[in-house]
């Protein structure tokens, strides 16, 4: 069995509230997502994040939280083959809500509270992912 490894970034603006950055990727479902990708060459798990963000994104000044990746997998059908989705995300604070999005990969944005975001994802996968980023949020505050 194939696996693939993307490393994203859960980006968070906190304004007023905190709100989560969510992408309408394009693919045959537009399911809801965080911005994330394959590596190139020698980047590491950070800058594949980070290259990602700004592609996808159009945002490049990110305050990377120190806290450990927040782990992704799920199982994909690729041509007819079965293939192990590994995501590894960072959370990441912006003072912008300034989007550019990458047309290519992206059919929209929202600026989302968690309950909106959750009430979006469509895949449990995703939810766990938002859910252990708004729990880690919350424990900094305390």
């Amino acid at each position: 069995m194939n696996t693939e490894q993307c490393y994203g970034i859960i980006v968070v603006n906190k304004d007023e509230d905190l709100k989560f950055l969510i992408v309408q990727l394009v693919d045959s479902e537009g399911s809801w997502g965080f911005p994330k990708g394959h590596h190139e060459g020698t980047e590491t798990k950070l800058e594949t994040a980070k290259r990602e963000a700004f592609e996808e994104v159009g945002i490049s000044d990110i305050k990377i939280l120190e806290t450990e990746l927040i782990h992704e997998e799920y199982f994909i059908n690729r041509n007819g083959e079965q293939v192990l989705k590994n995501n590894d995300y960072f959370i990441g604070f912006v003072d912008t809500k300034d989007v550019v999005i990458q047309e290519e990969e992206i059919n929209d944005y929202k600026w989302a509270t968690y309950e909106e975001a959750l009430n979006l994802l469509q895949y449990d996968t995703r939810k766990v992912v938002l859910t252990k980023a708004k729990n880690i949020l919350v424990d900094m505050v305390k």
